[in-house]
């Protein structure tokens, strides 16, 4: 598997379990650091690990499994925001009803 796709599901896992912490808000947003994503996914420190973060974030919302807005400018902290499809998904998965 391409590391990209593979870095992507795990940012797509790590994102839903970061909507489910804050309550399964039903506009499906998240609040997303970069940095944290990036240490909690064990990639590099620095530059290179934050490149690939966002390497596989971009992918994520190519799929349209994610939106992105950066109010702050990139390097901030952004607004995420899932798909209804996958807050869906995951609403099922997790006992959380229809979704």
């Amino acid at each position: 598997m391409d590391e990209v796709v593979e870095l992507a599901e795990r940012l797509e896992m790590l994102i839903v379990l970061q909507w489910l912490d804050e309550g399964a808000p039903e506009d499906g947003k998240v609040a997303f650091s970069a940095s944290t994503a990036a240490s909690e996914l064990d990639l590099e420190e620095g530059r290179e690990g934050l490149l690939e973060l966002m390497e596989a974030l971009s992918a994520l919302e190519e799929r349209g499994v994610v939106q992105v807005a950066w109010p702050g400018g990139v390097g901030r902290e952004a607004h995420v925001t899932l798909a209804h499809a996958v807050r869906e998904d995951a609403a099922r998965q997790f006992g959380l009803g229809p979704g």
